[in-house]
């Protein structure tokens, strides 16, 4: 069945923490952005069930001149995506769910379903349809083992960075990352290209006038979780460079990042990366998934080639 308005948020409100899916497809990250990104669409939901056991899509639905389009909640924003799943024993139900998909796009103007992780439930399922045309999009990865990162070059930078004052490396997570410090974070980026000239270079979903709100309340939510957490580089007590880092620690995804452009030639950016990614390989961590996008500097650290899908049914 597809679920909308009400009916759609009442059941993504009653899923349990053992939910099979991705951060991208969470409650906290489904339900702010169907409250505050609501130019994306209205909240749907695409469910199959047998008994207690189920498995959903979580989708906007947008209205045009030429009939629904479907996407992903909160999309284009998310950077992996999957079904949900109530049990492992759910898998059963996803060529019912695939189904259920198809007869959605045949009655809509559209249906694409961005950034599918290639391992995951619904891309295998999707990739043994015939119907369906699948596109890989860039997403690297890098395996700490074999990240190139210069110790001479880093220790370069970080002297010429602290020529011009106190450095200081943190971790906001937990409870401490709040929604206001979410919001703060975003507000900053937005401060800091708009003094460039660039803000209209943003992805128009991240000019957004709820985007802000969203990221806040969704950060804050999976931070509660263990899932999210802001790791900073400050200069003076000022900060000069964050990342948001989503998933869990011993396997993060690098969503978004911010740095100084009036700080630009000391590289600030590259200087919290190449110090986040020896930290975290000294605590174990094996690999950094970098996000959608194939820019360059991904490549310059060791990234490879990966991909997540964007899957949408053939059309005749």
């Amino acid at each position: 069945m597809l679920l909308r308005a009400a009916d759609a948020r009442e059941f993504v409100e009653s899923w349990h923490p053992g939910i099979i899916g991705t951060d991208f497809i969470s409650p906290e990250w489904v339900l702010s952005s169907w409250d505050t990104l609501t130019q994306l669409g209205s909240p749907a939901v695409a469910v199959v069930r047998d008994g207690d056991i189920w498995a959903a899509v979580t989708l906007t639905e947008k209205t045009t001149p030429k009939g629904p389009v479907f996407g992903f909640a909160g999309q284009p924003l998310g950077d992996e995506h999957d079904a949900a799943l109530s049990a492992p024993s759910a898998v059963r139900l996803l060529p019912d769910l695939r189904r259920l998909l198809e007869r959605t796009a045949a009655k809509s103007a559209d249906l694409v379903l961005d950034c599918l992780t290639t391992d995951g439930h619904l891309a295998r399922e999707l990739s043994r349809a015939p119907r369906w045309d699948l596109e890989p999009l860039a997403a690297p990865v890098i395996a700490l083992a074999n990240m190139r990162v210069s110790a001479k070059g880093h220790a370069r930078r970080l002297r010429n960075l602290s020529a011009l004052g106190s450095l200081r490396f943190d971790v906001i997570d937990g409870p401490e990352l709040t929604a206001a410090e979410g919001e703060r974070f975003i507000r900053a980026k937005w401060d800091d290209w708009t003094r460039q000239g660039r803000i209209d270079t943003l992805p128009p979903v991240e000019r957004l006038a709820g985007f802000p709100h969203f990221m806040g309340a969704a950060v804050s939510g999976l931070a509660r979780r263990g899932r999210a957490r802001l790791w900073t580089l400050s200069l003076n007590g000022d900060r000069v460079a964050e990342d948001l880092h989503i998933g869990p620690p011993s396997a993060p995804l690098i969503y978004m990042g911010s740095y100084s452009h009036d700080l630009r030639t000391y590289s600030p950016g590259r200087v919290l990366l190449e110090e986040t990614l020896g930290r975290l390989a000294a605590r174990g961590c094996a690999y950094v998934r970098m996000g959608r996008g194939d820019e360059a500097y991904k490549k310059e650290a060791g990234a490879g080639d990966e991909t997540v899908l964007r899957a949408a049914p053939a059309r005749d």
